[in-house]
Parts: C-alpha cells; sequence; structure tokens
C-alpha cells in the first residue's frame, strides 16, 4: 500500500514512546521537520537518537504516539510502506553486488524494468561520480565509496523522507569534511526532508538547520545550532555542546551580589537568587596580554593560575586554576603564555548563562 505525499509537510512525531528490554528508551519524544529542513539530532551515546530513526522506520515498536510524513499518519503502516529511505553506519550494501547492482536493487525490488532501473541507476552514478566504479564489486570499494552508493541508493527510493544515522563516524577526518559537504549539497538538490543522528559536534553544528539534543530518551532542546550554543535550556544541553563544553560554576546570589570563583561579583537581577549554577563559555572569558580576548573595563576581574596550555594550531586553549576550580580560556595561537605563568581573567557580566540550581533549567 502506498500513499500520496503532502508536499507541504516534513515530519511531525508526537508523543513518541519506546520500551526495550524492560527500560525506557525514549520518553514522550515531540519532533517536527519543515518539508526540505536537514534536522540533525545530537546526544551522547545510548541516548536514544538511533532508536528514535528506527521507531520513525517501523523498525522498532513504539509503545505510544504518532509518527506523520509528508502529512500522511505513517504510525501503523508496514516499514516498507513508509516512503522512507535510510542510509546507516554500515553502508548495508551487498558485498557480492556491483555499485550498478546496488543502486538498481531497491528499483528492480519495486518492480522497475531492467533497463529503466539501470538508466536511473547510471544517472544518479553521475551527480555522485560513481560512473568509473559501477562494474565494481562492493566489497571492493573504499569507506567513502560505499557511502557515496549508499546515498545513491537513498536518491533512487523516492522517499518522502531520509533518514541517516551516523554515516560518516567510520570514516577518517579529512574524509568526513568532504561528505558532509557532498550530503548537504544532495539533500538541498534533491529537497529531501532529512534527519540525521550524529554523536560528532562538528557535524552537529555545520550541517543542522536545526539541532535536537537527546539525553536519555529525552529531547532537551530542538533550535538553531547557533542559538542552542549560545543559549542552552538546561545545563545538560549545555555540558553537552561545544568544544570544550560550557563551563559550570557553583554560585549564590543574595543581595545584589553572586558569589562565584572564589569572589563576590555585583549583579543586577532580581529574579535569580539563592543556589544558581553559571554556565560560561571560553571564548567568553578574557585574559589579560591577548588581544583576541582583551580584558574590557566592565569584565568581572578573577586572578588565576595557568595550569597547561594546550596548542591546537589555530588555537590556544589555557587551562587555568582559579579558587580551586578550573577554567579555560581561548586565545590566539601566537600568544606567549606558559604553565604556572600568573593571569588575569575576566568575565563579562552579560556573557554569562543563569541555570536553576536545582532544575538546572535555564533562568
Amino acid at each position: 500500500m502506498t500513499v500520496a505525499v503532502d508536499s507541504e509537510s516534513g515530519l511531525d512525531v508526537a508523543g513518541l514512546t519506546v520500551h526495550l528490554g524492560g527500560r525506557d528508551i525514549l520518553r514522550s519524544i515531540d519532533l517536527t521537520a519543515r518539508r526540505g529542513e536537514f534536522l540533525v539530532l545530537a546526544g551522547p551515546s545510548g541516548s536514544g537518537k538511533s532508536t528514535l530513526l528506527r521507531a520513525i522506520a517501523g523498525l522498532v515498536p513504539c509503545a505510544g504516539g504518532t509518527i506523520r510524513a509528508g502529512g500522511v499518519a505513517i504510525g501503523d503502516l508496514p516499514p516498507g510502506s513508509r516512503e522512507i529511505a535510510m542510509v546507516f553506519q554500515d553502508h548495508a550494501l551487498m558485498p557480492h553486488l556491483t555499485v550498478a547492482g546496488n543502486l538498481m536493487f531497491g528499483l528492480r525490488a519495486r518492480g522497475v524494468a531492467r533497463r529503466e532501473a539501470r538508466r536511473r541507476a547510471d544517472d544518479v552514478a553521475s551527480r555522485l561520480g560513481l560512473e568509473p566504479l559501477l562494474d565494481r564489486r562492493a566489497s571492493g570499494l573504499s569507506g567513502g565509496e560505499r557511502q557515496r552508493v549508499a546515498l545513491g541508493r537513498a536518491m533512487l527510493r523516492d522517499a518522502r523522507l531520509v533518514l541517516m544515522d551516523e554515516p560518516l563516524s567510520s570514516l577518517d577526518a579529512p574524509l568526513r569534511a568532504r561528505l558532509r559537504r557532498e550530503i548537504l549539497e544532495l539533500h538541498r538538490r534533491q529537497h529531501w526532508t532529512t534527519v540525521y543522528v550524529t554523536h560528532d559536534q562538528a557535524e552537529a553544528l555545520s550541517m543542522a538547520d536545526r539541532l535536537g539534543v537527546l539525553i536519555d530518551g529525552v529531547l532537551q532542546q530542538v533550535d538553531t545550532p547557533l542559538a542552542m550554543y549560545r543559549q542552552p535550556a538546561s545545563t545538560r544541553v549545555a555540558a553537552f555542546l561545544g568544544q570544550p563544553a560550557m563551563q559550570l560554576f557553583q554560585a549564590k546570589v543574595s543581595a545584589g551580589a553572586v558569589s562565584l570563583l572564589g569572589g563576590e561579583r555585583p549583579v543586577a537581577t532580581e529574579s535569580a537568587q539563592g543556589h544558581l549554577i553559571a554556565g560560561v563559555r571560553a571564548e567568553d572569558v578574557r585574559v589579560t596580554g591577548s588581544s583576541w580576548a582583551p580584558l574590557r573595563e566592565d569584565d568581572w576581574r578573577i586572578e588565576g593560575r595557568i595550569g597547561q596550555v594546550e596548542h591546537l594550531g589555530d588555537v590556544q586553549w589555557l587551562h587555568c586554576d582559579v579558587a580551586g576550580e578550573a577554567l579555560i580560556a581561548r586565545v590566539e595561537p601566537d600568544a606567549a603564555y606558559r604553565a604556572d605563568q600568573s593571569v588575569v581573567l575576566g568575565i563579562a557580566p552579560d556573557a554569562v548563562r543563569w541555570f536553576d540550581g536545582r532544575t538546572g533549567l535555564h533562568l
């Protein structure tokens, strides 16, 4: 059974719950993707990302909730009738078939004549640079070549929704970067609605139109990458997103002052009182002598000592000890800092993100 596609809709998931092995894997997931959107789901290992994709595809049973794709309810349809294409981490190619055979297999299984299937496979191969490989067996391909074949197979699926489950995680870094660009170009050219799962933060932040963070089976936040990076909804999102992640410190606010990082800092807030958590990004920490991050007049001044200088070529991270707590600052790569050096650090009050000390939610 096939159903008509609503060209104005993407994906709508409401209250999706999955129980496996006596455990709650996904808890009441609400998620939408607009037509043509590249939606990325990120989170630590075991958070339920792949299970969510498989539930949408009909490969794992759902205990509750609804799934609509292209404006059509698909939650009760068998996997083969959902008109969804999946690209897996392990490519899922048939090693004994040639590239052409792998590309044609789904078309032939759906009753497409061999000549037409070959014509369509050749067309996709030309767009993906696979023409020289059409007669080569899949078992003899490199990792990047196998992944391009898997993407070509998705192109031939005529799917209303494309699900990608960590498709690049087994590849080396330069190839991952190149294929990221190829996948985005392919997504835009095909006008897919894509849900892409990854644990790689560079992929999540650079590829997403919108980004969702899933932790312990709960969808914590969905927003644009920049908005989520600057305004995480909770300490759990803050501690996950970013390399390094947002730094979190215990704080107490009373009588217009905050006790933070070994000192009392003036703070103009009446809504936040009592036990709070302060979140600070490394790029918002200013350092005496830095041209990238010079101290400003209204910064909170903090004295610290550099414990380690981490040089990554285009940036340096200064790991500083401040009143017994670790504070990381980002500085330019050619700045002359050394371990055991005393420094004055500064934090702009408006760069601090405040979270409720009990719930961890952003204030």
